[in-house]
Formats: C-alpha cells, structure tokens, sequence
C-alpha cells in the first residue's frame, strides 16, 4: 500500500522491518542472497521510490535529511535516477540533516503556543487549518 499511496508520505519500522524482509526473501526459493545483495536491493528499491515520487511531484530539488544523507551508495543511487534534480542535504538550508524532525517538533509547538494552525490542507489533506496539539502545565506556570 505504501508504493501505491501519493506524495507527500512517510514511512518506517512499522511498515519496513526484518518481518518485512523475511516474507518477500521467502517467496524466492534457491539459496539465500548474499547480505550484501539484499543490502544493495533495499537501497535501490528505496532509490527508485524516491525518486518515481518526486518526479511525480515535479520538483527541480530535493534536500535529503535523516541518516540516509550519510549513505553515500544511497545518496548516488537517488542522484541517479533523478538527473537534473539538485540534490543536497538540508545542511545546504542551515538545518543539520539529524535536527530536521526536531525543529519540525519546534516549530510546531511554537505554532500551538502562539495560537496559529500547525496543519497544510493541501498536503495532509484535512478539511481544513487547525492548530494542534494540547498544552499541559501541572504546574500552573504557562501564561499561554
């Protein structure tokens, strides 16, 4: 379901994971691959899925974050099936490639604080602004 799904998505452990793996290695008799060659085919499959979204989504750059950006063979295989895209990591933005999902946390927090919707409509496809999130003070300290 995830390959079908549109962009903007994310996805993780939930959904990837040894189990994962197991099942779809299982489905092939023979002789196990080497680690190396299952290796080799998760990085090329997550590649080509990178890269099918984004030019599905007509983007002319791409900045890469999260420990993936240090993944040289990876990096090399979405540059490759992305050519004339710019790609970077978000350090080229002045956000360290491991900070992205803790500034994103911040700045929402930041947006619950001062009152303001959290939420894009247009991408995760709520009816509609909502501010998000609840602020819990068991101290009595916030003046919020």
């Amino acid at each position: 379901p995830f390959f079908a799904a549109d962009p903007p998505k994310s996805t993780g452990r939930d959904d990837f994971n040894l189990e994962w793996l197991d099942s779809h290695l299982a489905r092939h008799p023979g002789p196990a691959p080497a680690p190396r060659d299952v290796q080799a085919s998760l990085a090329e499959l997550t590649a080509q899925t990178i890269a099918r979204d984004c030019r599905s989504a007509g983007v002319d750059e791409v900045y890469l974050c999260g420990g993936g950006v240090f993944n040289q063979d990876l990096v090399r295989r979405i540059a490759e099936h992305l050519p004339g895209v710019a790609l970077a990591s978000t350090e080229a933005l002045g956000i360290a490639p491991m900070a992205v999902e803790a500034a994103a946390f911040g700045w929402l927090a930041a947006r619950r604080i001062d009152r303001l919707p959290g939420n894009l409509p247009a991408v995760t496809g709520a009816s509609g602004e909502r501010i998000l999130g609840t602020l819990s003070d068991p101290l009595g300290r916030l003046s919020v």
